[in-house]
């Protein structure tokens, strides 16, 4: 019942306007764009989001267990890295030093390529014997 209603909130969040539409598949066309890039990025980003996030906040919240002004601390700490954080990748370019501008365009070319072929095979007309 949990994954039913988890799915049925994520349909009634994304899916009626059509601009929320995009942020989904424009984050999967982006972390794509990454795994060609970066071989290991794939087993990274499932450590990172499905190990070391949750690990985080569990040690976060052993914290508040143990100090409430020791959890807030922590909590404004963490907020302040990530604030910090996005503005080195979104502002001062991080992004472009992490996966330069020239090779993510030529990734991005090379997979719409693979993806044309992979569309042209699927079309072509199978001959039966």
């Amino acid at each position: 019942l949990c994954h039913l209603f988890f799915n049925i909130i994520g349909i009634l969040i994304w899916f009626p306007v059509p601009l929320m539409r995009r942020v989904p598949m424009s984050i999967a066309q982006l972390l794509g764009l990454y795994a060609s890039y970066y071989r290991a990025f794939p087993a990274v980003y499932v450590m990172v989001s499905f190990v070391g996030v949750p690990g985080l906040l569990l040690g976060v919240s052993a914290i508040f267990d143990a100090s409430f002004a020791g959890g807030v601390a922590v909590v404004l700490l963490l907020l302040a890295g990530l604030v910090g954080f996005e503005f080195w990748w979104l502002r001062l370019g991080g992004c472009y030093k992490v996966f330069p501008a020239t090779a993510r365009k030529e990734c991005k070319e090379c997979l719409e390529r693979a993806d044309a072929e992979l569309a042209d095979a699927s079309q072509a007309p199978t001959t039966e014997v």
